[in-house]
């Protein structure tokens, strides 16, 4: 039997543990410095118990600092006269006017030991200040027309709508550094083996599932737009292409099992018949072992593909990595006859009986059935390889 104790002495700490975090009191939180925290827990006891003076002080107190240091920040900010500061600013003020919120919920006795000030005009300010800041600093970073500069002007510009939904035409300027910074990649097929690639290989590869890889900087097209220029190409270098002899394997083989043939009478172990209650012969089923001789065709035939993906970065007109794949398309057919009893049969076996052979598929066919997993192959490649194409 399992010892029960130390699962419950387990039990019992995290009870402790989770009890002990969750009354944190406001005084503790007040005495760390956390003082949003404290108001929190403080508002919290309060609204259940208006007259209790201990709350009560705690959170007039953990009010007046945190705002005390919230102000001495702007205080600052504004005296250090940097563009950047007005972010930050317009962040304390809105933390400033959230607090003011919470204890504006109270009730009215507590609210009296309150002074509230209306931050709105200062938020509006800042807000403003920091849109047009960012806005502006977007426009630099576009300016300098490299994908780097412009990943940053959508940071700047993303910032902007958030504070700003519509701001001078801060969608248009998203959408232009999302075109600036966005790293275009054109996937290749290129046929370097001996043979000549059957009707349709082409094509059904140029279907490899690349749109979903479209993803940060990154685009992909399979056919190539005159209208863009690309970063990179990524080429399916097809080396080697070749197709097996058609095979045909026959395999001989026996297969038993014991299955169940009518009833017979119960016998106990001395020979005796053995009866019911009633009087009558209890019958038990009667196993028998049965046999069937199998006589199996197999035809098989392959076709085999191999290459490699190359990754060229048009920028420096170098081919910077290479990895190799190599796929295998497999034909494979059974069919079978039996001679004797067929209950002897697997359940596999016995699908393949009365099938008979088929004509075997001609090579081109058998190399269009490899294109998928050719695309399956291919894409893991680039999808490893991902974070490289979007430097």
């Amino acid at each position: 039997m399992i010892n029960q104790k130390p699962f419950k002495i387990l039990f019992f700490l995290l009870m402790i543990v989770g009890f002990a975090v969750s009354c944190t009191s406001s005084e503790k939180l007040l005495q760390r410095g956390e003082y949003d925290r404290a108001i929190v827990r403080s508002s919290e006891k309060l609204q259940k118990k208006p007259g209790n003076s201990k709350e009560l002080e705690v959170l007039k107190e953990a009010y007046y600092l945190a705002n005390t240091f919230d102000n001495e920040r702007i205080e600052f900010l504004k005296l250090e006269g940097r563009e950047d500061n007005w972010i930050e600013i317009y962040h304390i003020y809105e933390q400033l006017n959230r607090r003011q919120t919470i204890v504006r919920r109270l009730p009215g006795q507590i609210r009296e030991e309150f002074d509230f000030i209306n931050y709105n005009e200062k938020i509006v300010e800042a807000k403003s200040e920091a849109a047009n800041i960012s806005y502006e600093r977007g426009l630099e970073y576009l300016a300098r027309g490299d994908r780097h500069s412009a990943r940053q002007a959508y940071g700047e510009f993303q910032r902007v709508r958030n504070l700003y939904p519509g701001f001078r035409e801060v969608d248009s300027k998203l959408n232009e550094s999302v075109y600036l910074g966005t790293n275009h990649v054109l996937f290749e097929i290129e046929n370097n083996s001996d043979k000549i690639l059957p009707q349709g290989f082409e094509s059904e590869m140029r279907r490899i599932a690349l749109a979903d890889l479209n993803t940060g900087w990154l685009n992909f097209d399979t056919y190539e737009n005159n209208d863009q220029s690309y970063d990179y190409y990524v080429v399916l270098n097809i080396k080697g292409i070749s197709t097996s002899p058609e095979q045909v394997e026959v395999n001989r083989f026996r297969e038993t099992r014991e299955v169940e043939d009518g009833t017979k009478v119960k016998r106990d172990e001395n020979g005796n018949i053995v009866q019911d209650s009633d009087g009558n012969n209890v019958e038990i089923p009667n196993m028998i072992t049965v046999s069937a001789q199998v006589v199996e065709s197999v035809q098989r035939k392959t076709a085999f593909v191999s290459g490699s993906i190359d990754f060229y970065d048009l920028r420096t007109d170098q081919l910077t990595k290479t990895e190799t794949l190599a796929v295998e398309s497999v034909f494979a057919h059974h069919s079978a006859v039996y001679f004797g009893d067929r209950r002897a049969l697997s359940e596999e076996t016995d699908a393949k009986i009365g099938l008979r052979p088929v004509s075997f598929p001609p090579d081109e066919l058998l190399l269009l059935d490899s294109v998928d997993l050719l695309k399956e192959k291919s894409r893991s490649i680039v999808a490893a390889n991902r974070n490289m194409l979007q430097q």
